[in-house]
């Protein structure tokens, strides 16, 4: 178990990480925004760069589309593979809600157990009463409507426990605690690694990603306005 400074805990564990409580999201942006590095660079994708601050809006205005449709702490939100920058969004607003992402390839497996499905364009599924955000507009929920209606109404992160699981892929299981840490973290095949503000992604779309640091040994700087994806 790990309780170390890298970790901020809402309510520290005491004798397993299941006593305590946190948030990957919390961790991952908004202590460093609190701590006065709201225009530090938090991620470098591309080429394009965006800092806590910035992510923190998009991440926490997606969190509320989600918490919108009943997603909560130990639900799943189904994930198939998304550009970069998008589903690093969609895993930091996952985990702001407490629930857990399934990276897939085949949503269809998932309708029956996923609040949300999130694709890069329609899956041309029947999901009943399952809404599919899309990065795309072939969906009434596509992206940049999802992120301009959750702007008004942005989530605030919930108590997870301290053995509650980040994301899964197939059967394998990234766990917070894990993802917080410093050692060795297993890849699921197809997949990178991406890091935020000390935490790291299963990405599907990682390979000309950077975490900040490399953009701060680069002399790079955030240019919010550029970055911006989302409109």
């Amino acid at each position: 178990m790990s309780t170390g400074t890298t970790i901020d805990w809402f309510r520290k564990p005491v004798d397993s990480p299941a006593d305590g409580t946190l948030n990957a999201c919390y961790n991952a942006l908004d202590r460093h925004v609190i701590r006065g590095r709201a225009e530090d660079v938090a991620l470098v994708l591309d080429a394009r760069s965006w800092t806590y601050a910035r992510l923190l809006t998009e991440v926490g205005a997606l969190a509320g589309v989600l918490r919108a449709f009943g997603t909560g702490v130990g639900d799943v939100v189904a994930v198939g593979p998304l550009p970069a920058f998008e589903g690093t969004v969609v895993v930091l607003a996952v985990a702001r809600l407490g629930a857990v992402v399934e990276h897939t390839d085949d949503l269809a497996a998932h309708v029956s157990g996923a609040t949300v499905l999130v694709a890069a364009t329609d899956p041309g599924l029947e999901t009943g009463d399952v809404p599919v955000v899309t990065v795309d507009d072939s969906t009434e929920l596509s992206w940049a409507m999802v992120m301009r209606a959750g702007r008004t109404d942005p989530a605030g992160c919930a108590d997870v426990a301290g053995d509650g699981v980040l994301a899964r892929a197939g059967d394998r299981e990234l766990r917070v605690l894990d993802a917080l840490g410093g050692g060795d973290l297993p890849v699921p095949p197809g997949a990178g690694l991406l890091e935020v503000g000390g935490l790291r992604l299963w990405s599907y779309d990682a390979s000309d990603a950077s975490d900040a640091s490399d953009a701060s040994d680069s002399g790079g700087a955030a240019d919010d306005d550029r970055a911006d994806r989302t409109g």
